[in-house]
């Protein structure tokens, strides 16, 4: 207990005096707070208390440790903007007490064009951005994951390019006996290639989050989540989630969201359904117009 006690004073110290060190500036490289994954997207963007789940590693690697099997996770949604999002995630065991996964990101607009002064598209405007990641988790005592991540990000608009790296460091602290899960990351710690110019900052931010089972019994769990993220660069300020998951015969589960704080509350809902070493998840998210959109992961496990 003393240990984890000291696990938490280090990560709580370096958040506080990072807070006034990166909190001014502009931000480069939104794409990297965007909801991909289906089943967190459908929490209402929840990702800190959750354990073995390579959909929400990419946030809180942490979160990784505990997979029994390799999987591969697919993610795609459309935004009301007609931006693409696709994932992949590949992740893997490496023995008892350690965790792999790999990612890529890409997202492009279509329907990016130049006008002229009459309104007319004269250019279709080349626009992408993508993202390579790679998560580690280790078991560092029998309840106390911690974790890394360190993603790549290349964006391109038009003839102007951003590049840097990040580094996203995480914890989770399980309690099966007494059935909850309390999580924390620091996110998006990094510089781009435009921070020389615009001074411009990855959207760096605190997470962390519980999770407690209320039910859990051969196959049928009630879960409900709650979780704060604090911004610390352009988007100061802080918002939090809170949701509700329901899994029927580890076959069926409904998830709920809402989300509140920077803006007017919103929504979130969510399904997935369990099929032999395959499932499926769908996420809508009806608020913040950038979401408003269907999305969908496929899981494979082997």
């Amino acid at each position: 207990m003393r240990q984890i006690n000291k696990c938490a004073a280090l990560f709580l110290m370096f958040f506080i005096c990072a807070a006034p060190v990166f909190s001014s500036g502009t931000t480069a490289g939104d794409f990297l707070l965007v909801d991909i994954s289906a089943r967190e997207a459908g929490l209402g963007g929840i990702y800190a208390p959750s354990y073995a789940r390579p959909s929400a590693s990419n946030a809180n690697p942490a979160v990784l440790q505990g997979i029994e099997e390799k999987s591969a996770v697919f993610s795609h949604f459309t935004s009301v903007f007609g931006t693409n999002y696709e994932q992949l995630i590949y992740a893997q065991p490496l023995g008892k007490k350690d965790s792999l996964s790999v990612s890529l990101m890409y997202d492009t607009n279509p329907e990016l064009y130049r006008t002229n002064e009459e309104g007319y598209e004269v250019e279709r405007i080349e626009n992408y951005d993508i993202t390579g990641a790679c998560s580690y988790a280790r078991e560092m005592m029998k309840d106390l994951n911690a974790g890394i991540n360190v993603k790549f990000a290349f964006s391109k608009i038009h003839r102007s390019g951003n590049f840097g790296a990040v580094l996203n460091a995480g914890v989770l602290h399980k309690n099966f006996e007494q059935k909850y899960l309390i999580g924390a990351s620091l996110e998006n710690i990094g510089i781009n290639s435009s921070y020389t110019k615009e001074k411009a900052m990855f959207p760096m931010l605190f997470r962390g989050g519980y999770g407690i089972y209320v039910y859990r019994n051969e196959g049928d769990v009630i879960q409900i989540l709650a979780e704060e993220r604090i911004f610390l660069v352009e988007n100061e300020g802080a918002e939090t989630s809170l949701g509700l998951e329901v899994t029927y015969r580890d076959f069926f589960t409904g998830r709920i969201g809402y989300v509140f704080g920077r803006q007017e509350g919103r929504i979130a809902i969510g399904a997935g359904v369990v099929y032999g070493q395959a499932s499926i998840d769908y996420a809508y998210q009806p608020y913040f117009v950038a979401d408003n959109a269907h999305r969908f992961t496929i899981t494979f496990k082997f």
